[in-house]
């Protein structure tokens, strides 16, 4: 008598842990757009971090902001202006809406590669993360007191104030 075997039972793998999607995001996307070193570096802390949209980040990068060292000396008021003309374009002429808090965190992140950047520190990432609203208000404060050492251009000479003037000059200078 000729019996029949069952087939043969696979062997069950145990189930592979669950992926968060979400943790994944940022990779997934860095990989499609093939950044790798520094690239991949701002694109990360700019999208798991701050939570910037692809979008914005590709148009940053399209500005020539894609690695820290690209945002090292970008003015305060150079950040708010370029990101607020951004914002007020048109999406099909490559606009993006980045609003205030993203504004913000781009200063602040500006003001701290900066900063470490003159003092000849590295760019300690988790220091800045750890402390990023205090580097807002960091950026925020290093802008007000940049617009007060301006000096203001001497008044026209008169004789009678002669040493006020002279003082101007050279403060003005």
């Amino acid at each position: 008598m000729n019996v029949q075997q069952p087939p043969a039972v696979p062997a069950q793998m145990p189930p592979a842990p669950p992926i968060n999607p979400q943790l994944l995001i940022w990779e997934t996307e860095a990989n499609s757009l093939g950044l790798q070193g520094e690239h991949r570096r701002l694109y990360k802390l700019l999208r798991d971090f701050h939570g910037f949209k692809k979008e914005q980040c590709v148009t940053l990068r399209e500005q020539g902001y894609a690695t820290l060292s690209d945002l090292v000396d970008w003015e305060y008021k150079d950040v708010r202006s370029l990101l607020e003309n951004l914002s007020n374009r048109p999406t099909s002429r490559g606009g993006q809406q980045f609003g205030d808090r993203r504004i913000k965190q781009l200063q602040a992140l500006s003001w701290f590669v900066t900063d470490r950047d003159r003092r000849g520190l590295t760019c300690d990432l988790e220091l800045y993360q750890a402390e990023v609203n205090t580097y807002i208000k960091f950026a925020k404060i290093d802008s007000l007191i940049g617009k007060d050492d301006a000096a203001d251009k001497p008044d026209k000479f008169k004789y009678s104030n002669w040493n006020k003037w002279e003082e101007s000059v050279y403060i003005y200078t």
